[in-house]
């Protein structure tokens, strides 16, 4: 058939193009005169974006350094091996683990919107073929790298200043060396979470994210067990040889390599591979649960990261469960149509318990710390029955019996869970140790009940509270959602700091009760 070529629909022929940047500065021209008058209307100030922009350098340079030094004081506590391969390996494996668990957030802000966010206006006036992706998202993507960039090298500084001690007092080269490798190899966890945006690559992004995350547990477990099972380290170009040189200068080069391409995918390529409708509908959750969290509502929180995927739907109620115990039936349920969700809750259940028991033995109390807070993040998917049970316009009412009854039925399966997980554990240990990793499963599940118990803040909490710096009452709201953070960690570090002893184990347990008969009462008067 002759004629004219046939044009896809939606096409927009390159000489027929608007330049984004014009466009884009008459957008930004009729923006600033709306917002004129709106706060003209409504007796506003037209600048508050600058004064925000103002209290949040200002926050930066007052706290900035109290943060640096805190994990500087963080990283120091870290043991290290005295031999030079296991110190190679160690290190290696915290760098490997740090980009792992990065790249996991990466994959997390994937599903919430981010990294490369937009907006549904955005992709329905600016990335429906009116202009090229690239040339819209390029800004934001230079913003993220320069963030990533600097992120990263306030976190290697900190860290190399901890675990050099005072050997870099006087000598910055090892900092400006770990700040730089920070900076090109930060750029690997937001190249995968835009990775995890565009449809053809996010299983490409999922791989990169587990051999990390392989990679630093196998490091770490040569790091701890080489010397005693006398293994060969598995990088010996960090050992003291003559091809020390060599391997250093390889090294140097990957992490160049690594990191240039990572900004290169990130701001060339993968713009122009984006799922535009995907990520403007989780940019529209987020900005939904933030104005919740604002508000003192935190209940639309668990909804941005999407709609949950269920593996096993042919999963159905055990029959004589659901006859004798239907909350636990269908707490069963729910975990198993979530296979996925339940292994990897359970792992790190298992590692929680794991770093519990190794800060009992004499161990730092940043292995406790963290242990209990693992504990405590797994948990979250063991106690979804009770989450769901708080989330009813009246918990219990379609139940006989109490709320405390209903709280008790969907507290079965995440005891016996906690109790897997502690057992798998402390297995090996001595008493003492085992006594530490139950008593904080133990206030962990108690944490969740209380937290559980309430998803609304008090309208308390928004009294403004006038302090020198301004006013706080913001930062209380803020811990507020982060209580059972709060005080799972505190408990924790006082756990470790007292040792094990009758006294220790009857405060966790009192304040595990006191917190679990709070959750109970909030749910009775639900």
């Amino acid at each position: 058939m002759t004629g004219a070529p046939q044009v896809p629909a939606g096409h927009v022929d390159d000489g027929a193009r608007v330049p984004y940047p014009r466009w884009r500065r008459w957008v930004g021209s009729l923006r600033r005169r709306a917002l004129v008058v709106r706060a003209a209307e409504s007796g506003g100030d037209p600048h508050d974006r600058v004064y925000l922009g103002y209290g949040v350098v200002l926050l930066a340079l007052v706290y900035g350094p109290v943060l640096w030094s805190a994990l500087a004081q963080a990283a120091a506590a870290v043991p290290l091996p005295d031999a030079v391969a296991g110190r190679a390996a160690a290190l290696l494996a915290g760098w490997a683990l740090g980009l792992g668990v990065a790249c996991l957030a990466g994959l997390a802000a994937a599903r919430a919107g981010g990294p490369l966010w937009t907006s549904r206006a955005e992709a329905t006036f600016a990335l429906s073929g009116q202009f090229r992706p690239r040339d819209v998202l390029r800004r934001r993507a230079v913003l993220l790298a320069l963030a990533a960039a600097a992120g990263g090298a306030f976190l290697a500084t900190a860290a190399a200043a901890g675990l050099a001690g005072g050997a870099t007092a006087g000598a910055p080269g090892p900092l400006l060396v770990a700040g730089a490798g920070a900076a090109l190899l930060a750029q690997v966890p937001v190249a995968v979470g835009a990775a995890a945006q565009a449809p053809g690559r996010r299983r490409a992004a999922v791989g990169v994210t587990l051999l990390l995350l392989v990679l630093g547990l196998v490091l770490g477990l040569v790091a701890a067990l080489g010397p005693a099972l006398g293994t060969v380290s598995p990088v010996p170009a960090l050992a003291p040889s003559p091809g020390a040189r060599a391997g250093a200068v390889a090294g140097v080069a990957l992490v160049v390599a690594v990191g240039l391409a990572s900004a290169w995918l990130m701001v060339r390529v993968l713009p122009g591979e984006l799922d535009v409708d995907r990520a403007a509908a989780g940019q529209s959750r987020t900005v939904t649960a933030g104005r919740g969290l604002v508000g003192g509502d935190s209940g639309a929180v668990a909804d941005v990261l999407g709609p949950r995927a269920y593996a096993g739907r042919a999963a159905r109620l055990p029959a004589r469960l659901l006859r004798r115990a239907p909350l636990v039936a269908r707490d069963l349920l729910g975990l198993r149509r979530r296979p996925a969700a339940l292994v990897v809750s359970l792992l790190a259940g298992c590692a929680g318990a794991v770093l519990v028991r190794l800060g009992a033995e004499d161990g730092p109390a940043l292995a406790t710390l963290a242990g209990a807070l693992t504990l405590y993040g797994a948990a979250r998917t063991w106690t979804d029955g009770l989450h769901a049970f708080a989330a009813q316009p009246q918990p219990g009412a379609l139940l006989p019996g109490t709320a405390a009854r209903a709280v008790a039925g969907h507290a079965v399966v995440p005891t016996v869970l906690g109790l897997l997980a502690a057992a798998a554990g402390a297995a090996g240990g001595r008493d003492e140790e085992a006594a530490a990793v139950v008593l904080v499963v133990v206030l962990v599940l108690a944490a969740r009940v209380w937290v559980a118990g309430a998803t609304a803040a008090p309208p308390g909490l928004f009294t403004p509270m006038m302090t020198p710096n301004g006013d706080m009452s913001m930062l209380v709201l803020g811990a507020w959602y982060l209580r059972g953070w709060l005080v799972v960690a505190a408990a924790a570090w006082l756990l470790q700091r007292a040792g094990p002893g009758a006294a220790t184990a009857v405060l966790v347990l009192a304040l595990a009760a006191g917190l679990a008969a709070t959750g109970l009462r909030r749910f009775a008067r639900a």
